[in-house]
């Protein structure tokens, strides 16, 4: 182990991708109960710490368990090139956290082949007690973290309910929708008039804005489809229809219909033309600076981080939920975001790990009634108390954050102190718990917002958590590179004008020349195997 510190931080040298908790590894790794862990460092911890290990949760976990973890974290922005030259060293840590479905290529049985990670099936069985029960208790939840071979990978991280899955869609500034005698939109015309009503009344010049094109949910994320494609029942990547096959939205002729009603969006400024370019800052700014009057985005880091941001200031400043879009008055969304119970991130215990059974027992108690509570909540008496009056729950038995949390007297955001005291604020080895949303989104607007963006066909259109076999994969990492950069580079020209709508047909024989009738294939395939576990 003291070869594999050593490897990375002479690498770091050079690329500087590599943050270690600066204590003497020889020290850590020679007692018997010591762990070498790899994970990146999540944002709203890194402000406060530099690693885990001099965080509140994982002082409390190494008190209680008596298990010394040595954090390997790369920065911020080089997590992949890090991996990467970790791999290729062939010197592992001890656990890698990682979303080995999209994180290692050929995914988690490509992982385990490779002799990178260990096949958990019977180390869980074995010295997991919580964990096994935990997925015996949960069908639905097992079946999300299994391969098409039953096989598992590692301690995955659950959402323990369904308040918990949704948290992603459209907002807009109430206070403006107040002040103009307007309603929330349903449709898509209702859109139209609310933007050019914001418009027109001098509120802003672009009234809809996005983040940058190839990371927002809003127009590009396979994962909740695009808010405004989806009311044409296509997407911008891969769904199910209602047929059960798998489709890829760019090849729908309705796909057309989107681009056709979204350029004519953009032509009359109803669009932030630097909805292609603008980076997570600026497109805050543009928000609190009141440049935009409706968006997509989240219930933490969206509204209830604007509604922080304008608290005191004085100004007219509110935001309400709208729902998914749809083209006729009444319709169900045809998709949305939503999230699975089970997730694909794990903390996956390696090939080189010499101390199986201490880390699983390190891992099993992050899914043990105490271990959930510590990881959700954090400290008792410290960043949480027990209550039995929390509003609207009354008469349950509630942990509630304290003052620490919900108003530090040092300025750090909730989330900021949830990096510190707990792993539910983003995710982890543990089980996610509803008390913790209520709490993280406690406004009525964004309570509210959770069971608005919950009416969608959601679960009935995202692709779920399928997996490839290694020629498959092959195969899609081939193709896809490939036609990705494609598609975001043609949708941007139609939307902007560049490429006449025309051209559209020919488009799509494009897409079918570079080969995504196979990628097609292949995702049928995934997904009549995860229908078959």
């Amino acid at each position: 182990m003291k070869k594999l510190l050593l490897l990375l931080c002479a690498a770091a040298l050079f690329s500087g991708v590599l943050t270690a908790n600066g204590k003497n590894e020889s020290a850590s790794s020679a007692g018997e109960r010591s762990l070498v862990i790899w994970e990146e460092l999540w944002a709203n911890s890194s402000v406060s710490v530099t690693t885990l290990d001099d965080t509140p949760l994982y002082k409390e976990l190494q008190r209680r368990l008596d298990i010394d973890v040595t954090w390997i974290h790369p920065p911020q922005g080089q997590t992949d090139e890090n991996f990467n030259l970790m791999i290729a060293s062939n010197e592992l840590p001890d656990i890698i956290y990682r979303p080995w479905l999209g994180g290692y290529p050929g995914g988690p049985e490509k992982a385990i082949s490779d002799g990178v990670i260990i096949r958990h099936n019977d180390v869980l069985e074995k010295f997991a007690p919580n964990y096994t029960a935990y997925l015996k208790s949960n069908p639905v939840a097992a079946k999300q973290v299994k391969t098409d071979s039953g096989t598992m990978y590692g301690f995955n991280f659950f959402r323990g309910g369904p308040e918990l899955m949704v948290f992603f869609g459209p907002q807009l500034r109430k206070d403006w929708l107040d002040e103009l005698g307007l309603s929330v939109p349903e449709t898509m015309g209702d859109w139209e008039r609310v933007l050019t009503a914001f418009k027109e009344s001098g509120k802003c010049d672009s009234p809809l804005g996005f983040m940058k094109m190839n990371q927002d949910r809003s127009i590009s994320s396979p994962q909740d489809q695009g808010a405004f494609i989806q009311p044409f029942h296509t997407s911008w990547d891969f769904y199910v229809n209602d047929g059960g096959k798998v489709q890829f939205g760019p090849l729908d002729p309705q796909f057309k219909d989107f681009l056709t009603l979204f350029k004519s969006w953009y032509d009359k400024g109803l669009v932030d033309p630097e909805f292609i370019s603008c980076e997570r800052k600026a497109f805050d700014a543009k928000i609190l600076n009141g440049d935009l009057g409706a968006w997509v985005s989240y219930t933490g880091s969206g509204i209830g981080a604007y509604l922080d941001a304008k608290r005191g200031s004085g100004e007219s400043f509110d935001i309400v939920a709208a729902p998914y879009p749809v083209l006729k008055k009444g319709d169900k969304p045809f998709n949305g975001q939503l999230d699975t119970a089970g997730r694909e991130e794990a903390m996956a215990i390696t090939t080189q790990c010499d101390k199986v059974e201490l880390a699983c027992e390190w891992l099993d108690y992050g899914y043990s009634p105490e271990g959930i509570i510590l990881n959700n909540f954090g400290i008792e008496g410290e960043s949480f108390t027990w209550v039995d009056n929390y509003p609207g729950f009354e008469g349950q038995r509630w942990p509630q954050f304290t003052d620490l949390m919900m108003k530090n007297s040092d300025g750090k955001t909730l989330s900021q102190m949830g990096g510190l005291y707990t792993r539910s604020f983003y995710n982890g080895p543990t089980v996610q718990q509803r008390e913790y949303i209520f709490q993280y989104a406690n406004r009525p607007a964004q309570r509210d917002a959770i069971q608005i963006w919950a009416n969608t066909g959601a679960d009935k259109h995202l692709l779920p958590p399928i997996t490839s076999t290694p020629e498959e994969s092959e195969d899609l990492a081939t193709i896809m590179a490939e036609i990705k950069t494609y598609r975001e580079e043609m949708v941007i020209k139609f939307l902007t004008g560049q490429e006449p709508l025309s051209n559209f047909g020919a488009f799509q024989d494009r897409l079918r020349k570079m080969g995504i009738d196979r990628v097609i294939e292949i995702k049928q395939a995934g997904l009549d195997r995860f229908n078959a576990r």
